[in-house]
């Protein structure tokens, strides 16, 4: 059931008719190429960093992330459109076959449940995402985002476009991941804007982590660490997200 501000589109059908081969041509296309580049640096930057162990790639979209993942130790990767699935499975088992990454298939509904525990991934990555859920599910998403976040969230969105008419809504992220998470990066580049947010307690303190915060570097920092070939599943738990999550 569509809530009357997205009743201007269908997320469902939009998707699965935009989704797919076509939209993996548009990612790999000379007029995406600048978004490309710089989404790559970013993402092969924070993961420098941050050295995840545990990733989700929440709307993953057909995988065109994927490659950058493939030397973070537990990947999970999640979409709504089955069209969209089909080719990131693909593009999963291509980049790494030995240790594929875990593709999950969003349910649209009133309630979708997929089982994750609290505080389970160090890293959670929204690009291209957020902007295309209404004003009235942003708050609830980011609350299940927290809640299945022990380390950072990362978004890309656009910088900034209102166009309710095209699905894309200019969400107020200070205001939102003000008491969920502690941005301790916001930049824009080539017309999208790139955030980070370490996640928020629930004592509202934000611990020391001994992470490296974005900006700054280690003394004598290496790469990501390489991957297990039989890394633990985690799926246990549900975790509850609101209807009108959609992915590009």
């Amino acid at each position: 059931m569509l809530t009357p501000q997205n009743a201007i589109y269908d997320p469902d059908q939009y998707w699965e008719d935009r989704g797919g081969p076509s939209y993996r041509e548009y990612t790999e296309s000379s007029g995406y190429e600048q978004y490309r580049r710089a989404q790559w640096q970013f993402f092969s930057e924070l993961l420098a960093r941050l050295q995840p162990r545990r990733l989700l790639d929440f709307g993953c979209g057909t995988g065109k992330l994927f490659p950058l993942w493939v030397d973070v130790p537990e990947v999970h990767a999640y979409d709504r459109a089955q069209s969209q699935i089909d080719v990131a499975r693909e593009e999963a088992v291509r980049v790494r076959p030995e240790n594929p990454y875990r593709v999950l298939h969003y349910v649209s509904g009133e309630r979708a449940e997929v089982p994750y525990d609290d505080d389970h991934f160090d890293l959670i990555v929204a690009a291209e995402v957020l902007l295309h859920v209404v004003p009235a599910d942003i708050g609830p998403l980011l609350d299940e985002l927290r809640r299945i976040c022990r380390g950072h969230l990362a978004v890309v969105t656009a910088a900034p476009f209102t166009n309710p008419a095209s699905h894309c809504f200019d969400h107020d992220y200070a205001a939102l991941c003000a008491g969920r998470f502690e941005l301790t990066d916001d930049h824009a580049v080539h017309r999208q804007r790139y955030l980070v947010g370490r996640k928020v307690p629930s004592s509202g303190k934000v611990p020391s982590s001994g992470k490296v915060p974005i900006g700054e570097k280690s003394q004598g920092s290496t790469n990501v660490v390489s991957s297990p070939s039989n890394p633990r599943s985690p799926l246990r738990g549900q975790v509850r997200l609101p209807n009108a999550i959609v992915t590009t």
